[in-house]
């Protein structure tokens, strides 16, 4: 094989496997009939969902969704989607009045290439999107050692800090997926996570978060705080073995 030949097949190689990991668009139909049945979803400029191109690691995917809610539309749900990831529904963002506006970062884990989906309802029932390819691999089956003490230690510390507009939080866990392989006994390391996650003002929600299995290790979230709040910001979380985690930061 000469030298031209052997350039050739190397560009049809890579150009093949590049397609091989092209997120799959099939998918979506089966994920939306499961989450939605046949409900009509528009694509909608308000909701924004966006993320890297490729990740430099599937464990921890940076995601961004925006929500600018018309003066007409009230959105009650905001839906996080990974169409591959053998659990597809990542989170639900639970808005109120002071969150319509609303700037939110997470980090899912992905076990492959997929399109990412932020699904918006608002409280007439009707169904706005807006979604981004991302490509990435072994997020949600990537081994972690269940033995490592590292892992719980200072379990449920929760990191909280205010920058202008913005709060930040990171809430020290391992969110075992149920997925992953415990290698001393061959089998699964069971499902643990933080499930729950409430941000409150003055004792008044702000915003409410139901997690699953597609949030990375050691949850974190940076929400965007209503305008113009002052005072005690408390977050309240819960992981599914009922432990409890709460931090307050004065705003």
């Amino acid at each position: 094989m000469n030298f031209f030949k052997k350039i050739s097949f190397l560009f049809l190689l890579t150009f093949s496997l590049n397609l091989l990991a092209e997120a799959n668009p099939e998918l979506w139909p089966f994920v939306k009939e499961k989450m939605f049945q046949d409900r009509i979803i528009v694509d909608a400029d308000f909701v924004k969902l966006s993320g890297p191109k490729r990740a430099s690691s599937g464990a921890q995917v940076p995601v961004k969704v925006e929500i600018n809610s018309p003066n007409d539309i009230t959105i009650k749900h905001v839906f996080l989607i990974i169409d591959a990831n053998p659990a597809q529904h990542a989170a639900t963002y639970f808005l109120t009045e002071k969150t319509q506006n609303l700037n939110i970062s997470t980090r899912i884990r992905m076990e492959t290439d997929s399109f990412v989906r932020a699904v918006a309802e608002d409280t007439q029932g009707n169904l706005y999107m807006s979604y981004q390819q991302i490509r990435a691999s072994g997020g949600c089956s990537g081994y972690m050692d269940v033995h490592d003490p590292e892992l719980t230690a200072d379990l449920g510390k929760i990191l909280m800090k205010s920058k202008e507009d913005f709060l930040v939080t990171r809430i020290k866990h391992p969110n075992f997926t149920g997925l992953q392989r415990d290698l001393a006994s061959g089998g699964y390391i069971p499902e643990w996570i933080v499930r729950d996650m409430i941000f409150l003002h003055d004792n008044e929600v702000i915003l409410a978060v139901q997690n699953k299995i597609s949030i990375s290790q050691d949850p974190y979230l940076k929400i965007q705080l209503p305008k113009k709040i002052n005072g005690n910001v408390v977050l309240n979380a819960a992981d599914t073995k009922g432990n409890k985690f709460t931090k307050d930061i004065n705003i």
